[in-house]
């Protein structure tokens, strides 16, 4: 059974119906995230990773960029929503490890927080980069489960 870290978003509380959604099919870790109160590090965050040991790190806004710091690190796959790579409220200044991990990222063309364009720049052709049409910054349940169906559900079945 797949083992996924599940990392929310700044504003987002933990859990939810994502989680829930996840839960179906996957042991899911998902932590209430303290970005404003954890002055968060590398070894901390290895130290979730290790607390889980996580096949699937999936992570939303601010969730996604520690997601994917994480996989810089771990090698593990990740898979993130309009992640704060960039413009970030809060900022841990946390450098990224190796290169070469598989990442996905999916980008509402309607995000007003994150800049996706900005985003595609940044990432060049080191990522997966998947646009959905009409989605803003936060993704919808039926958004998520298709796109989680499609990315991740199919590829390792």
């Amino acid at each position: 059974m797949r083992k996924v870290l599940f990392l929310h978003g700044l504003e987002s509380p933990q859990g939810g119906e994502k989680v829930k959604y996840l839960s179906a099919n996957s042991i899911v870790h998902a932590p209430a995230m303290k970005y404003r109160t954890t002055n968060w590090s590398i070894d901390k965050l290895i130290d979730l990773v290790d607390s889980c040991n996580p096949d699937l790190i999936v992570g939303s806004s601010m969730g996604g960029y520690i997601a994917d710091i994480l996989g810089s690190y771990t090698g593990i796959e990740v898979l993130l929503f309009n992640p704060a790579l960039h413009s970030r409220s809060l900022d841990y200044n946390l450098k990224y490890g190796k290169d070469g991990y598989k990442r996905t990222i999916i980008l509402g063309e309607d995000d007003k927080v994150i800049d996706p364009i900005r985003t595609k720049e940044l990432v060049g052709d080191t990522a997966k980069i998947v646009n959905v049409v009409g989605m803003g910054h936060r993704t919808d349940l039926n958004t998520f489960k298709a796109i989680y169906s499609k990315y991740v559900l199919d590829e390792t079945s």
